[in-house]
């Protein structure tokens, strides 16, 4: 409706959700809808066809699955500025020739479409039932009925979807048994978005489970185990684990894997993984192959590297920042001069501005003087300024900072008692290799750009090169 936020992430999740169940559900593409931005009369349509296909193919052994991600209030969904009353999706649940059915619904006020006659709540974290082999019904709420549904940005998707996604991965498998049931799944997600918005300015999210089920045995929504892309971590200690995709830094599954192996169910592609050890996060890359799996033990995870821990607020403890002074040495900035030899000044900020792409800025004064190698009497000082930003990888014992920069350039040269003037503007890349990340370091420099140099002949395009050495403090 009018006076409803855009949702950022709601149609990203209807995809992720779909991939899943499509990779390790046993969903065939050809017996799925997928809706995204419509609005209610888009909606009805698709779930008309859903209706006709399950009344043509569908038998009392299949399941039926409803995802829904939108606004909503205490009755309606709202979609694309209409209403959609949630008793007629449960209508198209109750109507529909399947043995079981189950709808997660990540709206705000969610829980409150669970108030349906036959239903029985259960609100506590475990539920325990001996489950649904025969038929039955089943909706997953992603808040209360008073509570609002969150999103977040580092997440990339609203925290109750994420969470049930990483759980159906195979973080939610507590069995370890390559299977994820639908008990598992809800437990998982339930703990983990309670945890992660209990300190939100929103407030604590509650996932609610109703659920009227006849039957033994267990639902099974995934097998990760017979997902055609893997990752299988075999590292026996138990820890906190975040899994991110490379290509666009969506977070797969932030998790606490227990004793014993887990197995993801990942698209394909390459992932960065961190694991936390003691005072600092394990960092490590791996690539998961469009059919098979990655395998992550103990000895491909020691050849990660340490990232310092970060801590929420203004007092965060670890690296914060550094200040290098050194030498410096600079190829020639016109034909008839040589090389240049002076001193830099650098200072480093941590700035995670964009995970993964900008985390650190810099600043960097450097001034070196040359001689003329035609005019033995005509002197230059250099000075330059240079802005960059980029990556900082961290090491256990060492750290390397790499970027783009810009900046300037300013020009001195005398002559038996005359003097000119000038400026250039620069840009290029630069990198600094620290020797040790706390307290000393010994710090090698080194950068390639150009610069537009105002010449006798007028301005000129001129590659420059410099490098440095010197010591450097960190902060």
């Amino acid at each position: 409706m009018a006076s409803d936020e855009p949702l950022r992430f709601a149609d990203a999740d209807a995809r992720r959700m779909f991939t899943l169940f499509r990779d390790a559900g046993g969903l065939v593409p050809e017996d799925a809808q997928v809706v995204l931005g419509a609005d209610a009369g888009r909606v009805k349509a698709a779930l008309g066809t859903l209706r006709e296909r399950m009344a043509r193919d569908a038998t009392p052994g299949d399941q039926l699955l409803v995802y829904v991600s939108s606004h909503a209030d205490g009755e309606s969904l709202h979609l694309s500025g209409t209403r959609l009353p949630v008793k007629d999706l449960m209508a198209f649940m109750e109507a529909s020739p399947v043995g079981v059915a189950v709808m997660f619904i990540d709206s705000c006020r969610s829980g409150a479409a669970t108030r349906i006659k036959g239903l029985e709540p259960v609100e506590e974290r475990l539920v325990q039932w001996s489950a649904p082999a025969i038929k039955g019904r089943v909706i997953v709420t992603s808040s209360s009925a008073d509570e609002a549904s969150q999103e977040a940005d580092d997440l990339q998707g609203s925290f109750f979807t994420h969470h049930l996604l990483a759980g159906l991965r195979g973080a939610g498998d507590l069995n370890r048994d390559g299977r994820v049931t639908l008990q598992e799944s809800y437990a998982y997600a339930y703990g983990r978005t309670v945890e992660s918005t209990l300190l939100t300015r929103a407030g604590t999210q509650h996932p609610n489970f109703h659920f009227d089920l006849k039957g033994q045995g267990e639902l099974v929504l995934t097998e990760p185990v017979l997902a055609p892309s893997r990752l299988l971590i075999t590292v026996p200690e138990p820890g906190e684990w975040v899994v991110a995709s490379e290509q666009d830094g969506m977070v797969m599954g932030v998790f606490s894997k227990g004793n014993g192996p887990v197995m993801l169910a990942l698209p394909p592609g390459g992932y960065r993984l961190r694991s936390r050890r003691d005072a600092s996060w394990l960092e490590l890359r791996v690539a998961v192959p469009e059919k098979g799996h990655v395998l992550v033990d103990e000895p491909l995870l020691s050849k990660g590297t340490f990232v310092a821990m970060q801590e929420k607020g203004a007092n965060a403890t670890g690296w914060r920042g550094a200040v290098h002074l050194g030498g410096s040495f600079a190829t020639r900035t016109a034909t008839h001069f040589g090389s240049g030899t002076g001193g830099q000044l650098q200072a480093l900020f941590n700035a995670p501005l964009q995970p993964g792409l900008v985390e650190v800025v810099w600043g960097t004064v450097a001034g070196r003087a040359s001689k003329s190698v035609v005019s033995g009497g005509l002197r230059q000082t250099e000075w330059s300024l240079r802005l960059g930003m980029g990556r900082r990888f961290q090491g256990r014992w060492s750290a390397l900072t790499l970027g783009p920069e810009l900046g300037a350039l300013y020009i001195h040269q005398r002559e038996a008692g005359t003097s000119s003037t000038g400026t250039a503007p620069y840009g290029g890349v630069s990198a600094s290799a620290w020797l040790g990340v706390e307290g000393v370091s010994l710090v090698v420099t080194g950068s390639v750009g150009g610069a537009v140099m105002p010449l006798p002949q007028g301005n000129e395009l001129r590659a420059l090169a410099s490098a440095g050495i010197g010591l450097g403090w960190n902060f």
